[in-house]
C-alpha cells in the first residue's frame, strides 16, 4: 500500500476484479484513466489494431482530473470520482436484449464486484457502516443512439453502460484503517 495516488489504485482495483467465481465467464477487464475525449480517443486506436480490438471491452474508466481535498491529519485525502463500466454493444438490439445481455451478464457483476473490492481495499475508510455512497445509472441509449464525449464527438462504436458519479472516497495514510 505505498501508492496512494487514485488512477493507480483504480489500476490495482481493476486488476483484483477478476478473481471472483461470477467473473469467470467475463473476458479480462481493461482499465483506462483520462477525460472523455483521451478514453474515446484510446478506444479509437485500440479499434483499428488487431491486437486491441478483440481486447479492449469490457472496460473500466475513470475519469479525470480528480480534485482531491488534502492536508488532514486523520487521512490521506478526500476526493469524489467519476467512472464508467462498458460493454461492446449492437445498434440493433432492444432494451431488453441490452438488459439481459449487457448489463444482467457483464455490466451489473463488475459493478457488485467493483463494490466488493472496494469495501475490502486496505486504501480506503468507508466509515463504521462501510457505505459506498454514489449515484447509478445504467445508460441504454449508448448503444442505440451512441455515446459521446463532452466535446460533442461520438465513440466509434456502441457500448451499452453503467454510470458511477460522485463516488466518495477517504484515502488512508499507509497503514491506517
Amino acid at each position: 500500500m505505498n501508492e496512494l495516488e487514485i488512477v493507480a489504485i483504480f489500476r490495482e482495483i481493476v486488476g483484483k476484479l477478476q478473481a471472483n467465481g461470477e467473473m469467470e465467464c467475463i473476458p479480462t477487464i481493461q482499465y483506462l484513466f483520462g477525460s472523455s475525449q483521451y478514453i474515446k480517443d484510446t478506444l479509437d486506436v485500440y479499434s483499428k489494431s488487431k491486437l486491441h480490438s478483440e481486447r479492449k471491452f469490457p472496460l473500466v474508466a475513470l475519469f479525470t482530473p480528480v480534485l482531491e481535498e488534502r492536508g488532514e491529519v486523520d487521512y490521506f485525502s478526500k476526493a469524489k470520482v467519476s467512472l464508467i463500466i462498458a460493454c461492446s454493444s449492437l445498434h440493433d438490439w432492444s432494451n431488453e436484449e441490452r438488459e439481459i445481455r449487457s448489463f444482467r451478464n457483464i455490466l451489473r457483476p463488475i459493478y457488485r464486484r467493483l463494490l466488493e473490492v472496494l469495501k475490502d481495499d486496505e486504501h480506503f475508510d468507508w466509515g463504521y457502516n462501510e457505505a459506498i455512497r454514489h449515484t447509478y445509472s445504467e445508460n441504454y441509449d449508448y448503444g442505440r443512439y451512441g455515446a459521446y464525449t463532452e466535446g460533442g464527438e461520438a465513440v466509434s462504436e456502441p457500448i451499452d453502460a453503467i454510470n458511477i458519479r460522485s463516488l466518495e472516497l477517504k484515502i488512508n495514510y499507509p497503514n491506517c484503517r
